[in-house]
């Protein structure tokens, strides 16, 4: 497995207010990241999202800076959903840093949602002091143009993996009280 902190880093953005005060950028530009193929992300081992792109962009600036914001509810960027405003709410670990967000219209980037709530609820005492040490707790695993049969593509076997394994921050997975 990659570590993440070899891919990643992650600035205070001076005029923004806690818990939104970061921006996470790509560190590494190399050439091997800049295809089509499926990533893993894990965080303390733990398997938590999978993700694919279909492309020739750099998967770590254009997909796992999105995730790793969204996940981790750090970065300046990050909109939430109605539902994830709805979860948010129910947590008191979280709700306490949030001023209460306008949900996002239409799809955009750096959205997150109900799972990734609940997710940076239950890791918020690291999330909050966010650090390089919890940076190099994230990892993750790259396959680019990975083989596949006729009448297949990236994202079909992406929605397979997503619905075998059922990673907590994507939306296969269904919390218990949700």
């Amino acid at each position: 497995m990659l570590k993440l902190s070899d891919f990643l880093s992650h600035t205070i953005i001076e005029n923004s207010q806690f818990p939104k005060n970061f921006e996470f950028n790509c560190a590494n530009e190399d050439s091997k990241f800049k295809q089509p193929g499926i990533f893993f992300l894990f965080y303390r081992g733990e398997l938590i999202y999978i993700g694919f792109t279909n492309n020739n962009q750099h998967v770590i600036r254009e997909r796992i800076i999105r995730q790793i914001s969204s996940i981790t509810l750090r970065d300046h960027r990050i909109l939430f959903t109605d539902l994830a405003i709805e979860e948010l709410r129910k947590k008191e670990e979280l709700n306490t840093y949030f001023n209460l967000p306008v949900p996002v219209i239409g799809k955009r980037d750096f959205v997150t949602s109900v799972n990734r709530v609940v997710f940076a609820a239950y890791h918020w005492d690291e999330f909050k002091n966010f650090n390089s040490d919890t940076l190099n707790r994230f990892e993750f695993e790259w396959y680019p143009n990975p083989k596949l049969g006729i009448n297949r593509d990236i994202e079909a076997l992406c929605n397979e993996l997503k619905n075998k394994y059922k990673p907590r921050c994507n939306k296969e997975y269904k919390y218990p009280h949700l």
